[in-house]
């Protein structure tokens, strides 16, 4: 993991001392700056997809029948699928071609994370993929798979969700529970301990939720009255509840907020409401605020007066769809799709016009859907992330 976050960063250093060429988004200078992609660039392949799950710096997407298909690292089988090809001086599995996950499997819903992946077939069961030493597969053990293995118990559930950091996975079930597995550091699993655990716990809390999400070991859930709970850890005021430290069991959001859906984040959360409004809070970057350097454990409003259909919380950096399908993101350095390199503390429309059905905002990548189905990308194409043909040795 060091390496790819020092790749990360090499990469940005680049960005910043040299000028940009080209028009396409495409950098064609060093290794490094050949793989950062500052506009949307199309996966090239005759496949049609209809939903997104993009992680850390690997993503998946799903065709109309359910199949799930994914690209980029690959080292710990998170693709569920074998590779061939090889990146990071040998030292790393990956592919920048999409690849079918080996389990003949018709998926409803499907989400990446670091290191692991995460889906539901039509009938609610929930599969998992990839990194299991701290038992994020969910199935009673802990190891990694490349193929999906079946979560552990009796459980159908309406949503599942992978932890951007790769440390926790959390479900929802059809009467409202919430259900999470992995290791419990403080609090992740909000069942009221720091133990981990390779099969799913209830969340303890009264509340019946709606949705449910995982995010760098915390995780927040909506209920029926749009008000937001989260628990965990608590680093920059993830968990929205305006005091510091860390919960074992679900804490109300603050500030009488009543959000029609929630996206959950690497160290930061939004919501969003009725009206189209989003609020963020958590770590400074990805609030969208246009504050210069201040984290927020409270909700603030982001910036622009912008009215969402739809927000995706990535892990420092946080998109946008309009009801058009107009994409506008904020957050981290070369991942806004603007065509610059820069960070933005406010929402900056995505370049090149498209209107998109879904986006997934990840890692060093954001992947999205043309209303056609056709899958466009952009980022840095560390591991094959953005889905490139120029990984270098």
């Amino acid at each position: 993991m060091t390496s790819i976050r020092s790749l990360v960063a090499c990469s940005l250093a680049c960005l910043a001392l040299m000028a940009c060429g080209g028009g396409d988004g495409f950098r064609q200078l060093t290794p490094l700056e050949r793989q950062v992609y500052l506009e949307p660039t199309p996966i090239l392949t005759a496949l049609a997809f209809d939903r997104v799950a993009q992680g850390y710096d690997s993503g998946c997407m799903l065709t109309p029948a359910g199949e799930a298909w994914c690209w980029g690292n690959n080292e710990y089988g998170q693709l569920g699928a074998a590779t061939a090809k090889s990146c990071a001086g040998g030292l790393t599995a990956c592919t920048w071609q999409p690849v079918r996950a080996q389990a003949p499997i018709r998926f409803g819903q499907l989400k990446s994370s670091l290191r692991h992946s995460c889906g539901l077939d039509v009938s609610g069961q929930a599969w998992c993929w990839g990194f299991g030493l701290g038992g994020q597969l969910g199935n009673g053990a802990n190891a990694d798979s490349a193929a999906p293995v079946a979560i552990a118990g009796n459980h159908r559930f309406v949503h599942v969700d992978a932890g951007s950091d790769g440390m926790l996975s959390c479900a929802l079930d059809d009467g409202g529970s919430a259900w999470c597995w992995g290791p419990g550091d403080s609090g992740g699993l909000g069942n009221g301990t720091t133990s981990g655990s390779n099969v799913p716990m209830q969340v303890l809390t009264q509340q019946q939720f709606v949705s449910v999400g995982a995010g760098s070991n915390h995780g927040c859930g909506l209920d029926a009255t749009g008000q937001a709970w989260c628990w965990g850890r608590n680093p920059y005021g993830v968990l929205g509840r305006g005091v510091s430290g860390a919960s074992l069991v679900p804490a109300p959001v603050t500030g009488n907020h009543r959000f029609a859906s929630l996206a959950v984040g690497g160290n930061f959360n939004c919501g969003l409401t009725s009206d189209g409004a989003a609020w963020c809070w958590g770590f400074a970057l990805s609030l969208g605020d246009g504050m210069l350097a201040a984290h927020s454990d409270v909700p603030v409003a982001v910036a622009g007066g912008h009215t969402f259909a739809s927000v995706s919380a990535g892990y420092q950096h946080a998109c946008g769809l309009t009801a058009d399908g107009s994409a506008w993101c904020w957050g981290s350095a070369a991942l806004t799709g603007s065509g610059s390199e820069q960070e933005s503390k406010v929402p900056v429309a995505v370049a090149g016009g498209h209107h998109y059905r879904v986006l997934q905002a990840g890692g060093t990548a954001t992947c999205a859907i043309t209303l056609t189905g056709s899958p466009m990308c952009w980022g840095i194409n560390i591991n094959g992330a953005v889905g490139q043909d120029n990984l270098g040795p």
